[in-house]
Order: structure tokens, then C-alpha cells, then sequence
């Protein structure tokens, strides 16, 4: 049984955060290209170059395990690989991404585990668009989520959600930067 769902995001107050490093006349960007990949795996991909960010309190640094700044293209650590290598890799596709940290290694994380049937929309606040729905406030269906750890919804092109036991697993791990702070309304 699911008792929370979180919405997946990174602590950009206390943590830097990846941002890509591109040209927008040239390519388009990374979270353009996942948004479009509809959650369905990458058959062609290069290695996007990323930047690190400050935080919002000035702290510019590789001490974070997780970046949500490109969602829905994720950037994880090494370490946040070899915690959650039973949750991430069955549901999602890790690719590689480029950064100028000696010390530590990231890759790209994308979901590729879309459930259906999980939004209310009688409840859930939104809006139709070209690429699909713009959702302002998801309410998810709690008996149709079948997923214990993390998933996407085929009706939302960028968000990613989680569960309580993958909170658990986090912070038992004591992986940097996650925020568990948004939770999702279920009916």
C-alpha cells in the first residue's frame, strides 16, 4: 500500500544543480528532446555537456548525489547508481553526460516507466497543449499506481514521482540533494 507520492526534485536552496552547457542555435536542449521522448528509451544520444550551478545560497560544488534541473532528465551520482542499482536502472535508461569534476562521476537518468490511468482529472488542475496536458496541480489515482519506488505518468510530459519507500531508500543511503518537500495529492 502507498501511504505519500512525492513529486522527484532536487534541494537547489543547500545543493548546486547541473545545467546544460549548449548552444540553443545549433540543438535543441536536453529537456526539450526527453519531453519529447514521451518516457520512451533514447535510441540516438551523445553525451550532453553539463555546468554546475550555484545553489540559492551561493554554495557551487560536487557534493550533491542528484540534480533535477533538467528534469525529466535527472543527473545522479555514481554513488546514487550503486545505492539504487535495483530501482533505477529496471526503470529507466542511464546514459552518459559530461562534467568537469575529477573527483566524481554523474550520468543522466531518464524514466521509461510511464503508468497509465494514474491522474484524476476531475481533480487534478490543467490545461491542454500542443506536446500534451500542462498540469498545474497533479492528483493521482492511489490504487492505480503500481509502482512501489518511481514512475511518470503518460499524461504528464516532465514530471516524475516517487514513493515513500523511495524516500526511505534515499535517506537511508544518506544521498545529497534530494527533496522530498512537495507531496502529491492522492483520491
Amino acid at each position: 500500500m502507498i501511504n505519500k507520492i512525492y513529486f522527484l526534485k532536487s534541494d537547489t536552496r543547500n545543493y548546486s544543480s547541473f545545467i546544460q552547457d549548449w548552444d540553443p542555435d545549433k540543438t535543441e536542449g536536453i529537456m526539450g528532446i526527453a519531453m519529447d521522448q514521451k518516457w520512451k528509451s533514447f535510441e540516438r544520444y551523445e553525451p550532453i555537456k553539463l555546468e554546475l550551478h550555484r545553489s540559492d545560497t551561493g554554495k557551487k560544488n560536487y557534493k550533491l548525489d542528484f540534480s533535477g534541473s533538467l528534469r525529466p532528465f535527472y543527473i545522479c551520482s555514481q554513488l546514487t547508481l550503486e545505492k539504487l542499482e535495483d530501482i533505477l536502472p529496471v526503470k529507466g535508461q542511464i546514459l552518459p553526460v559530461i562534467t568537469e569534476s575529477k573527483r566524481k562521476q554523474f550520468f543522466g537518468y531518464y524514466p521509461t516507466n510511464p503508468l497509465s490511468g494514474c491522474l484524476d482529472r476531475e481533480k487534478s488542475i490543467y490545461r491542454e497543449a500542443d506536446r500534451g496536458l500542462i498540469i498545474e496541480k497533479p492528483v493521482l489515482i492511489a490504487e492505480n499506481i503500481s509502482d512501489e519506488y518511481i514512475f511518470s505518468i503518460e499524461e504528464d510530459i516532465s514530471r516524475v514521482f516517487v514513493t515513500d519507500k523511495f524516500k526511505q531508500r534515499v535517506e537511508e543511503a544518506g544521498l545529497l540533494a534530494f527533496d522530498f518537500s512537495r507531496e502529491i495529492e492522492l483520491s
